[in-house]
């Protein structure tokens, strides 16, 4: 099989001829700056400095041949901003915690004066900064910038719906050319065309904005739908309508070129329990997520993609309900999320896209035999017919050993039986 015929069999819930892998292949299963520099020097690849696809998480591409030599099926086309607003077209470099890569082009970064570093929405040292590299940091935290404009009593929330963003001709002729560069190695294609989330944590503060408008705090934002249901009824009936019409002009510029689209990231799973009861998901969320699963699956040959962390059990069935195809990244380290118990009762409903090794505990601090034994066992229990792609649980951290990276994936290429 091709590596897009074996994932269209394992969205089918069939067995295809070995386990789908990814690495880099959406934005939370991505792979930390510093490892790929590192990944790249193991597998003896020619010298390149990694290329940050967003800021906000310090992961980068993982280009074509660093991909063979990982063995994945299936591949990205990048975003062409990311979350500070940043596009992926034009390369500077920049030194991150002593490792050489390359940065957009039109990225600012300032110091803060304590060691640590400072980004801007859009590059625009006007604007107050949006994103803080802390000096013993890996990651840069989004900023709050609240609107004090704000009226509580007259809410306008008309700028959260700035976040759904419309789809452009320049973001177009980005991807049209980075799927000419892909189609060489016959993956499955995964995209997201725009922002089309309800409220990911990641994009409420409006860090790609430069005066955000509206409810602009997470904290704000989780208590709006009790205090101004009838404002965040319209933010998501509005963005949902923005979503489809990005879908509609992104099928009809790529077609079944496309076979994955990532339609949205709110995590709504903490390590120990659900964020919000199931009554209050099925109430504010499931109808939207409902409209835009249907649209894809009547207009398109498109399979959907939902990421959410921690401990969602009890959720998976209003997220089938919802009409996704597949769930990630599979967090089998929180509450109730046993493997065994996900596969059994979800796993015909439902493609499990990760959950392939702990990134918290077994990866970063295990030994290569103790990867090498989870990566196994969760082959042996998600694999079974079908319904299954390889990842870790969410990106590859910095300071992962690379002894342990390589032992993973000498651990999937063993039981494809391709090492």
């Amino acid at each position: 099989m091709t590596s897009k015929e074996r994932v269209r069999t394992a969205f089918d819930h069939r067995e295809p001829d070995r386990v789908p892998v990814d690495f880099g292949g959406m934005c939370t299963s991505m792979v930390n700056c510093q490892v790929v520099a590192q990944l790249r020097d193991y597998f003896g690849l020619p010298h390149a400095l990694p290329r940050i696809n967003d800021m906000s998480t310090m992961t980068a591409f993982v280009d074509p041949d660093l991909g063979e030599c990982m063995g994945v099926d299936v591949r990205q086309l990048y975003n062409y901003g990311d979350t500070y607003g940043h596009i992926n077209t034009s390369w500077k470099e920049w030194s991150y915690r002593g490792t050489p890569i390359l940065i957009p082009e039109n990225a600012s970064v300032t110091e803060d004066g304590k060691g640590g570093f400072y980004v801007y929405p859009e590059g625009d040292t006007t604007a107050a900064p949006s994103g803080h590299l802390p000096p013993d940091g890996y990651y840069f935290d989004n900023l709050e910038r609240p609107d004090e404009d704000f009226d509580e009593d007259e809410p306008d929330l008309s700028g959260n719906v700035e976040d759904y963003g419309r789809v452009t001709d320049a973001q177009i002729a980005y991807h049209h050319k980075v799927l000419e560069e892909l189609k060489p190695w016959q993956s499955a294609i995964q995209c997201a065309p725009a922002y089309s989330c309800l409220g990911d944590a990641n994009n409420i503060p409006g860090p790609n904005i430069r005066k955000p408008r509206g409810i602009r705090t997470i904290a704000d934002w989780y208590m709006a739908p009790l205090l101004y249901p009838d404002e965040v009824e319209e933010v998501f009936n509005k963005g949902t309508d923005i979503a489809i019409q990005n879908f509609q002009k992104y099928w009809d510029e790529f077609g079944s070129d496309i076979d994955i689209i990532y339609i949205c990231g709110t995590d709504y799973g903490s390590q120990n329990s659900l964020m919000m009861s199931p009554d209050t998901f099925e109430e504010l969320y499931l109808p939207y997520y409902k409209k835009m699963n249907d649209w894809i699956h009547e207009h398109t040959t498109w399979k959907t993609l939902k990421h959410s962390c921690g401990a969602i059990y009890d959720l998976l069935p209003l997220l089938i309900r919802s009409g996704f195809d597949a769930i990630n990244p599979v967090q089998c380290s929180a509450a109730g999320m046993d493997p065994k118990k996900l596969k059994e009762n979800y796993g015909k409903d439902i493609l499990f896209w990760g959950g392939g090794v702990d990134t918290q505990k077994v990866l970063p601090f295990g030994t290569p035999e103790e990867v090498r034994a989870q990566v196994l066992e969760r082959l042996e229990i998600f694999s079974k017919d079908g319904g299954y792609i390889f990842n870790t649980i969410h990106n590859i951290q910095p300071n992962t050993p690379i002894e342990n990276i390589v032992a993973m994936i000498n651990a999937v290429k063993e039981f494809n039986g391709t090492l």
